[in-house]
């Protein structure tokens, strides 16, 4: 894993010289200083649709290169609201190495593109940036796949991750329209940052158009659900 990722590394320039977890070491060729590149809590290589309580609909395989633990949040915090904005190199690195093992390991061609989840007009210019675009085109650079602009989001949801599975899921359900066509047989991968209950996911998946069109989900780290936490422990 850490040869696949030094590799990865490569393809991706300008990664930061300070570790952005400690602050303290040196970064490397990996983006991360040795002892926080060691101690990250990652996900197994496997389909974590398999693992979910309530799997999204439409979509065939989801991967995530971390758990949602405390350093990952705190990782997680600096790129999306503290203006860091330079992390997504380096996290896309680890989920492009997750996605080439996965891939690999379960024989499946790798998408033809990477389709970024959205953000509204107004949720962008409050932020600066959508973390889950920068992390798109970070991949894509890196594994040599185009940057597919395929949904907009019309309505931005307040505090969505605050709510149940089922309410979620509500709120989410008319939150996106398709934007273009795609020919039959098109693979796709909808980048986020993190999975949680994959409501948004699933609520981009079902505004594609469903015959012919393979959709997977990357993302850099999943929130497990209880009984799975108690199984990884």
């Amino acid at each position: 894993m850490v040869t696949m990722f030094s590799r990865l590394s490569k393809k991706i320039p300008e990664l930061q010289r300070l570790c952005p977890l400690c602050r303290y070491g040196n970064s490397n060729e990996l983006g991360l200083c040795s002892v926080c590149f060691n101690d990250l809590p990652r996900c197994p290589p496997v389909n974590l649709r398999l693992h979910m309580v309530q799997p999204p609909k439409g979509i065939r395989l989801v991967l995530a290169a971390l758990w949602y633990m405390a350093e990952v949040r705190y990782w997680m915090l600096e790129f999306k609201f503290r203006g860091r904005s330079a992390e997504a190199k380096a996290m896309a690195t680890l989920i492009a190495a997750q996605a080439l093992q996965l891939y690999r390991q379960q024989q499946l061609k790798l998408p033809h593109y990477l389709m970024p989840v959205p953000m509204t007009n107004i949720a962008w210019a409050a932020r600066g940036y959508n973390q889950a675009q920068l992390l798109a085109e970070a991949l894509s650079q890196a594994l040599g796949i185009p940057v597919l602009h395929g949904a907009q989001r019309i309505k931005q949801t307040k505090k969505a991750h605050k709510l149940s599975a089922k309410g979620r899921k509500e709120v989410l359900d008319e939150s996106f329209v398709c934007i273009g066509k795609l020919p039959r047989g098109t693979r796709i991968a909808l980048i986020d940052d993190v999975l949680t209950t994959g409501a948004t996911l699933g609520a981009i998946a079902s505004i594609l158009p469903r015959a012919g069109i393979i959709v997977d989900a990357w993302t850099l780290a999943y929130t497990p659900p209880p009984m799975l936490n108690e199984t990884r422990n």
